[in-house]
């Protein structure tokens, strides 16, 4: 081989070789530059996590809740029966005063009443004279023999006796209106809305003041006809209320106070609403914060107890009459139910579930039928206002 064709032949051998180690060392910076495939992953799904309760069925005292304002048990409007000018007026006749029974709150100028007594007893004076001149009269007609009634001077004695009973009934008015100058209080309690003072001139009648008792306070509570049956009441028999217990509360004067009351009557008829009235009495005396009209307060009414009620949370309801329920595959199923009573916080079934339901406490959140939910049972508890029995 000549030496031209020796050299063409190691110069391609030498090309190979170096388009083989490119092409390598291509190879390789590929297999770090662009990173290999990852697996494919496996699609999760996520399951709802709910809590769960048992239903139990049991005999409960079932709470009626209301409110009312309170009012004075007694409150009376204070007036006077005959008009004239207040000469005097007491210290204790304000508003918010406290007076006794038979203290002297305010009194009329007296001397125009005294004027007029004397005026009447005049007058009966002057009906006593002419009754005795009438029968001086009479006893001469008759000796005179004159036969007629007139003449016998019968209807001047009937109009002298007339004139008589007529002046001393004005004397007794005159009196009684003397009396009436005087203002005392009918009963103990407290001053409101007081309207005079002293110089005024007040008419008669007029409403000057009102004044309530402080030791005994009532509340018109409304309350639904159906939840009569809850406490027990049975209309015709007012012996049941008194087996009816009422816990109040309110805020008075910056304090939050609690009170006992008892039902003593219940009104009649229904409101439009179809709400009726229960009137509960309490009593202030020894009470660290006594009530007073005008106080709204909160009222919980516990009667007999109600046989066989499941108690469950507000939570639970899936719709009016309806609660959620997981079945075998732990999937949710609406089931129907007989509420019998509700309120903020509870839920009083009467029938539709069994002791062995499984009821799921979902709340406001929107679910479906037939989805699947991860339970997590807690104990079941009576809210704070239902009373178990024992």
């Amino acid at each position: 081989m000549s030496g031209p064709a020796v050299f063409r032949f190691f110069s391609l051998r030498a090309l190979v070789a170096i388009l083989a180690i490119v092409a390598m060392a291509l190879a390789v910076w590929s297999l770090y530059r662009i990173p290999p495939a990852a697996p494919p992953i496996k699609a999760q799904v996520n399951v709802l996590a709910l809590d769960t309760v048992k239903v139990d069925w049991r005999d409960v005292v079932i709470p009626v809740l209301s409110q009312g304002q309170v009012r004075a048990r007694h409150e009376l409007p204070l007036s006077l029966e005959v008009s004239g000018r207040i000469q005097q007026v007491s210290a204790a006749f304000a508003d918010g005063g406290r007076v006794n029974a038979g203290e002297l709150l305010l009194q009329l100028d007296p001397e125009p009443f005294a004027l007029e007594v004397t005026s009447r007893q005049n007058n009966v004076h002057a009906a006593r004279l002419h009754l005795a001149e009438t029968r001086a009269k009479a006893r001469v007609s008759g000796a005179s023999g004159r036969a007629s009634a007139l003449g016998r001077f019968e209807p001047q004695l009937d109009e002298a006796l007339s004139r008589l009973s007529a002046a001393q009934a004005g004397l007794r008015q005159a009196q009684r209106n003397q009396e009436q100058t005087e203002l005392r209080a009918p009963i103990s309690g407290r001053l409101k809305a007081v309207q005079v003072m002293a110089g005024q001139h007040v008419q008669a009648g007029s409403k000057l003041a009102q004044l309530y008792q402080e030791d005994q306070v009532e509340i018109r509570l409304p309350v639904r006809d159906d939840w009569l049956a809850l406490l027990g009441i049975v209309p015709g028999d007012d012996t049941t209320l008194e087996a009816v217990s009422v816990r109040l509360s309110g805020r008075f004067a910056g304090r939050d106070g609690h009170w006992q009351g008892k039902v003593v009557r219940r009104e009649g008829g229904l409101n439009r609403n179809q709400m009726m009235y229960l009137i509960v009495q309490v009593s202030n005396a020894g009470q660290a914060l006594p009530l007073e009209p005008g106080v709204l307060v909160q009222a919980e009414l516990h009667g007999a107890a109600t046989s066989a009620v499941a108690v469950l949370p507000r939570s639970a309801q899936a719709g009016d009459q309806a609660v959620w329920v997981l079945d075998d595959e732990q999937r949710l199923r609406r089931q129907s139910v007989s509420v019998l009573h509700q309120d903020s916080e509870n839920l009083y079934l009467h029938d539709g579930v069994t002791s062995e339901a499984e009821v799921v406490l979902a709340g406001d959140l929107q679910l479906l039928e037939g989805m699947r939910i991860k339970p997590q049972p807690r104990q079941a508890e009576l809210a704070h206002r239902s009373v178990e029995t024992p």
